[in-house]
């Protein structure tokens, strides 16, 4: 693994750990699930595309005979997959100890009295409300373990106005909040939670809002 400049960083092993990963399916939830496997851990992939089987395909044949990798095609949004996605993953992984709540979308761009009102609702349903409800899935789980990991991926919206991309920007800036105050909850229990906001990055997102004229993001953070 390296970082910038090339440096190489050693990787901290996950032998023996499991990881459910969303939105796993392409760009950044791919790369973390290449690492995670890299680094010895079992994984389940999801994605609401189909995708993720092929990423399951991919890591498959870079896995050890001790690790398992296995993927189910599941939108966040909708409840009763996630329930789906946890009862999977508790029978094909038992010792799941690490949620990556990596799934999410940019949502509408333009003007709040302008933007498709039920897009700018989904948006809220997936970033906020469905890393929301696969943390509440994942707690009485790490809770009876004793220990766990989440992991809840914010981005830009949570550290400025976006003006142009409120959807993104309310669900980014909700997620951060919910993980400081999941993280209070849960520090008696060896459970931690963090968020954590990559960067810019060459992802399908990034690329939308680099199409998009700049007077639907901004003229600033269009350029």
């Amino acid at each position: 693994m390296y970082g910038e400049g090339k440096k190489k960083i050693k990787m901290i092993s996950l032998e023996g750990q499991s990881a459910i990963i969303t939105g796993a399916g392409q760009g950044l939830g791919e790369a973390i699930a290449e690492h995670y496997v890299a680094a010895g851990a079992s994984v389940m992939l999801c994605d609401r595309s189909g995708a993720v089987g092929d990423v399951r395909e991919r890591l498959v044949s870079t896995a050890k005979d001790s690790q398992k990798v296995i993927s189910m095609k599941c939108d966040i949004s909708k409840p009763e997959e996630l329930n789906e996605l946890f009862k999977q993953t508790i029978i094909e992984l038992p010792n799941f100890g690490i949620l990556v709540n990596n799934a999410g979308v940019h949502g509408p761009l333009g003007q709040i009295e302008d933007i498709d009102w039920d897009e700018w609702v989904d948006t809220i349903q997936i970033n906020l409300i469905g890393t929301i409800f696969a943390c509440r899935l994942a707690v009485p789980i790490l809770k009876e373990r004793g220990f766990g990991k989440i992991i809840n991926l914010s981005g830009g919206g949570a550290t400025s106005p976006l003006p142009g991309i409120s959807a993104y920007a309310a669900s980014k800036a909700g997620v951060v909040r919910f993980t400081e105050t999941l993280a209070e909850e849960l520090k008696d229990y060896r459970i931690d939670v963090n968020a954590i906001a990559p960067g810019a990055l060459k992802t399908r997102i990034t690329d939308r809002f680099l199409a998009a004229r700049p007077e639907k993001v901004g003229i600033e953070f269009h350029r």
